[in-house]
């Protein structure tokens, strides 16, 4: 007996394993150790006629395999073996499933003989999002437990199944609704007194083999060609070598598959970004006890981005009040927002519904009750900046004071608010179709209790809400990838090749695209306030004004790097940029050369890593994995690529010291690209990009992919 698997004997000749590893039941190896060794000796002792499987701790089976430790592939063959000992024994084993059965706590549950549910229990497998297959023979085991499609909807969505649908597809034997300990012991009892005996999927027999055939051809003929992330290619492979290969062989085919894909950089990408949103769910539930009650969201203004966030806010549910200067500026922006309420749909009821939580006011008083001030108007900050002083003016004791907008910094709102500990920065950076970030940037000084309001209304509206101190990592990024496209651009490179060699990488949309769809003007704005970010000699920028001055400010211009025909649709290259890029070139005496798709791809990345060294240096940021998801959630970018601070540390810090230092030697160029002195540190102490946490190194607690 352990403390991890407790050892019960609820009635004769019935013998309860419990696991007790916490919330979470998580497969350490101690735990799998212990396990095995309760189990063998169940399964050997004297008078035992049945082995339940069960679990303690909460509404959670197991969630499986932990993604943290470096003994992944060891637990894997731990927990294969468990299940093989499982498929050998002769007498019934049953697992009681009280809750989430997920990846190695789900393929416990399959090589269990028979399966005993709780209404709310579910089972997936969702290892599949982070570019592993089963590790225990579950691609051998589910063919021969259901049909071959409901099979493969389980291996590759990675989507969970409840209890009724388990049992409707052959998965479970029987469903309860309360009691499963009782229930269980008398399910194994029924199974004793008609000699049931064991049920090992084994011994079951496979569908016919032009049905297992034909369902596994049908999926392999979608799967995108070349696809970066191997594991639902290996989960087809393995299901094929169940028609033709030994059961045994067969499970061996399927480990070799599951080393190969935990051995992958798509797998360690996918780890990467899986850990680092888990982090982000678990402040998250700190931030439902911090957070302050939101009776009602004020918002001033009247212009798209007014709108917008109303809409969003209103369709979840939360009251608004839209307060504005004037009557002609407030009955627009209530017209606006009842537009994109119309086009959302939800039927004639959801939108009156959400109408009904919408109140309007005219002046800043009307918003004085309200628990969230959002200062959204349009136009430049010195022209909105008597807008919020007048908010802050207002604004109750104890509520939040919002500003947004690209261009303005906590440092402004805080000038013009003067409430530093309750004044946020929230940057919603649309830069492509699919975005779904939120940027709280705070000052230094602000509270908990302030960056968990504003963190849930984030999150209620489906954004994926990132804090950061002083600045935007999204928009320091994007000017870094564009400074060094710039300079590759000014040595003979395309902004149409630049762009397309970033989303062969993985970028949905290129640095180019991206600028257009944030509006060039904006841009130059932005970098005019770095140091030295008028000088092109050592900030690369180049045409960008020159396509301010032509009226051609980006997407919302209806031209910039690119034109836009037709509005709503990706752009189209501008044969007349190559005469203004020819005529900038010959400025700067530069001769166009050939440039490489791998020297775009390794100089973008390379000055990103570098933006986001400076961001963790400086504290805006306290781990890699935030300057990554920033990218993922605000820029398109791939989830299996993990981001340039994952692929800096793939491919190792001295290539990122040795790429930064050739960037360096052009012209002017020193002071952007000379190595941040956090990489020199981390190389002198071994440790990657992803290692550094702010304070120390810290290895996080097992989260489940799901």
């Amino acid at each position: 007996m352990s403390d991890l698997v407790a050892v019960e004997q609820p009635a004769p000749g019935i013998r309860r394993l419990v696991f007790g590893n916490g919330s979470t039941n998580t497969m350490t190896s101690a735990l799998l150790a212990a396990f095995d060794t309760v189990l063998t000796e169940a399964l050997t002792a004297h008078g035992t006629l049945a082995v339940l499987i069960a679990a303690r701790g909460g509404p959670v089976f197991s969630m499986g395999l932990g993604l943290t430790g470096a003994d992944g592939t060891g637990d894997a063959a731990r927990l294969r073996a468990i299940c093989a000992r499982i498929d050998a024994a002769e007498l019934p084993v049953v697992a009681l499933v009280g809750g989430m059965a997920s990846g190695g706590g789900c393929e416990l549950a399959l090589a269990a003989h028979y399966r005993v549910a709780l209404r709310i229990a579910e089972f997936g497998l969702p290892d599949i999002a982070i570019g592993l297959p089963p590790a225990a023979g579950t691609t051998q085991r589910l063919p021969r437990l259901i049909h071959p499609e409901a099979a493969l909807d389980l291996l590759l969505s990675g989507r969970p199944v409840g209890a009724a649908e388990a049992q409707r597809i052959g998965l479970v034997d029987s469903v309860v609704d309360d009691d499963l300990d009782t229930l269980g012991v008398r399910f194994a009892q029924g199974l004793i007194e008609v000699r049931a005996g064991s049920r090992p999927a084994p011994a079951r027999p496979l569908p016919p083999f032009h049905r297992l055939q034909a369902a596994v051809a049908a999926r392999r003929a979608a799967l995108p060609s070349a696809a970066p992330v191997e594991a639902p290619a290996r989960v087809l492979d393995c299901m094929d070598a169940a028609a033709v290969l030994p059961f045994a062989v067969a499970l061996d085919y399927e480990a070799a598959a599951y080393e190969d894909c935990r051995d992958s950089a798509a797998f360690r990408a996918l780890r990467h970004v899986a850990l680092g949103e888990a982090t982000a769910r678990r402040r998250a539930v700190g931030w439902t006890r911090a957070a302050r009650p939101v009776g009602e969201v004020g918002i001033w203004g009247g212009g798209a981005t007014a709108a917008g966030l109303a809409a969003s806010l209103l369709a979840v549910g939360r009251p608004v009040r839209l307060a504005a200067a004037d009557e002609t500026t407030l009955r627009d922006g209530v017209a606006r927002v009842d537009a994109i309420l119309f086009d959302a749909g939800g039927g004639a009821a959801g939108h009156k519904a959400s109408q009904a939580r919408l109140a309007g006011s005219i002046g800043p008083m009307g918003l004085a009750s309200c628990e969230v001030l959002i200062e959204a108007g349009s136009g430049p900050w010195s022209e909105r900046e008597v807008g919020f002083a007048a908010l802050g003016g207002i604004a109750a004791k104890d509520s939040v004071l919002v500003g947004t907008g690209a261009l303005v910094t906590p440092a402004v709102l805080v000038a013009s608010g003067r409430r530093p500990e309750a004044t946020i920065w929230l940057n919603l950076p649309d830069l492509v179709p699919e975005a779904g970030l939120a940027e709280l940037v705070c000052a230094a000084g602000a509270s908990e209790a302030a960056i968990a309001t504003l963190g849930v209304l984030a999150q209620s509206i489906g954004r994926f809400a990132l804090v950061a101190t002083g600045e935007s990592p999204i928009l320091g990024l994007l000017i870094a990838a564009l400074e060094a496209a710039d300079a590759l651009v000014e040595e003979g490179a395309s902004p149409y090749a630049v762009d397309r060699a970033l989303r062969e990488w993985g970028l949905s949309y290129g640095p180019y695209e991206l600028a257009d769809r944030l509006g060039l003007q904006t841009l130059l704005a932005l970098r005019a306030v770095l140091p030295e970010g008028s000088d092109p000699k050592a900030r690369p920028i180049l045409v960008a004004a020159q396509l301010v001055a032509e009226g051609r400010g980006g997407l919302a211009a209806g031209r910039g790097y690119y034109a836009y025909p037709e509005p709503g649709t990706r752009g189209l290259p501008d044969p007349a940029l190559d005469a203004l890029l020819t005529d900038a070139r010959s400025v700067l005496g530069r001769t166009p050369r050939l440039v490489t798709n791998e020297e775009i791809r390794t100089h973008v990345l390379a000055s990103m890593a570098q933006a986001g060294a400076g961001l963790l240096r400086r504290g805006v940021l306290r781990r890699a994995v935030e300057v990554d998801l920033a990218l993922i959630h605000g820029a398109g970018l791939a989830r299996w690529r993990g981001g340039p601070m994952r692929a800096a540390d793939e491919r190792g810090l001295l290539w990122l010291r040795r790429t930064l230092r050739t960037m360096a030697e052009r012209p002017g160029a020193a002071a952007i690209w000379t190595p941040d002195p956090l990489i020199g540190d981390l190389i002198k102490t071994g440790r990657g990009l992803c290692d550094f946490d702010g304070r120390t190194l810290a290895t996080p607690a097992y989260v489940s992919p799901a």
